[in-house]
């Protein structure tokens, strides 16, 4: 009988092993901030030196609204970071607050 509880004891040690992994793993995933941002852009140009700055910086997710010169950007970076990056545009930026 000695036998078949050493089994049952190893098969329950991953299984607790990988439930104790489960909530560790989900915990990092959580969203990065959301910022919206008003952006003076006139064109399309406009809008592809914002991606480019942005995608420079790495670690962000944004979207760009032209007709309303709005980015909304998901990020870890400060505030300060993200107007710093969207200032070397040359264009007019201010923060809106988060969204």
């Amino acid at each position: 009988m000695a036998a078949p509880a050493l089994g049952a004891e190893s098969s329950d040690a991953p299984a607790a092993a990988a439930a104790a992994a489960t909530p560790t793993a989900t915990t990092p995933s959580t969203a990065m901030p959301k910022h919206e941002f008003s952006v003076d852009m006139t064109c399309e140009g406009c809008s592809n030196a914002v991606s480019r700055v942005l995608n420079k910086l790495g670690g962000v997710e944004f979207d760009i609204d032209l007709p309303n010169k709005k980015v909304c950007i998901s990020s870890d970076h400060s505030v300060d970071i993200l107007l710093e990056t969207l200032e070397k545009t040359g264009k007019a930026v201010s923060y809106l607050g988060p969204k």
